[in-house]
């Protein structure tokens, strides 16, 4: 559905006063040749509609796309669940559909896509590869300001770098997310990439790095209603003491409680990430 069609239907739906709603805004003739898709409308006002709306730009895609989320973020989900898997076949597959996706518009996300699967498949595979020829990458290092569009890329990538590779994000990471703090739309997700940060480094054992990154943690304020979430932050709380070399009785028991929990709650990998990680930090 076209966006003028949905904010006609949400006007009409809740029933708000077409004067109501443009106010000083815009004229009414503009509004009128802009709900008749006659005419488009300036990026100010559409969103001071949407504000009277009370309505955001992503909700209004998202109705637009007929309450599905977009065809690019369904993609990515599909890159994503396969990589998880390392599903290899699944993967080509993914990177197939992302050439043919690319190529006819140039377009970005397509080929950011390109170069993140072309990363994850030669890890998983075990071969070298170029990364000064990876597109995803080289965009990356030269964004000075990430979004969530970067996060999400590098999230996809973390476990395939190599730990020269991931040094020159360290720095924009941090100072991307201290722009957000932690009252923002970005709170689960950055604490879920410093999550997979911490695991990763103590998947390559520079447990120096990893407890810098514990540190960071300790500045999230979660809610009750983010149980996995919490449920990564107890686990790692506990074991910062484990990494401290604290007596086995201030850690041990929470750590085993983690790994039941995430059973419990039908979390077979996040419960085996855990018990892998604490075999390789007392092994």
């Amino acid at each position: 559905m076209e966006y003028h069609k949905v904010i006609s239907e949400l006007r009409t739906n809740k029933n708000i006063k077409v004067s109501d709603l443009i106010g000083d805004n815009m004229s009414r003739s503009s509004y009128n040749r802009f709900i008749s898709g006659k005419t488009d409308i300036y990026s100010q006002h559409l969103l001071a509609l949407l504000d009277q709306l009370h309505v955001s730009f992503s909700k209004l895609e998202y109705i637009a796309n007929g309450y599905n989320t977009s065809k690019e973020d369904t993609f990515f989900l599909k890159v994503i669940l396969a990589a998880r898997a390392k599903d290899h076949e699944g993967l080509i597959l993914c990177y197939r559909q992302a050439q043919s996706l690319a190529q006819p518009k140039h377009n970005d996300f397509y080929t950011h896509v390109l170069g993140a699967l072309d990363l994850v498949i030669r890890q998983l595979k075990s071969q070298p590869y170029n990364l000064s020829d990876n597109a995803l990458y080289t965009y990356l290092i030269q964004a000075f300001s990430w979004t969530d569009y970067e996060f999400k890329f590098f999230q996809l990538i973390l476990p395939a770098l190599s730990p020269a590779e991931l040094e020159p994000f360290l720095a924009k990471i941090e100072r991307n997310l201290a722009k957000f703090g932690s009252a923002t739309p970005y709170n689960q997700k950055s604490f879920n990439l410093i999550c997979d940060i911490i695991f990763y480094f103590i998947q390559h054992q520079n447990y120096v790095n990893a407890s810098h990154y514990l540190t960071l943690l300790e500045n999230y304020d979660l809610t009750e209603n983010l149980v996995y979430e919490k449920l990564l932050l107890t686990f790692f709380t506990n074991l910062k003491k484990l990494l401290l070399h604290q007596p086995a009785n201030t850690w041990r028991r929470p750590l085993t409680k983690c790994i039941a929990t995430a059973k419990f709650l039908d979390m077979p990998n996040l419960a085996e990430k855990f018990e892998q990680t604490i075999l390789q930090i007392t092994n």
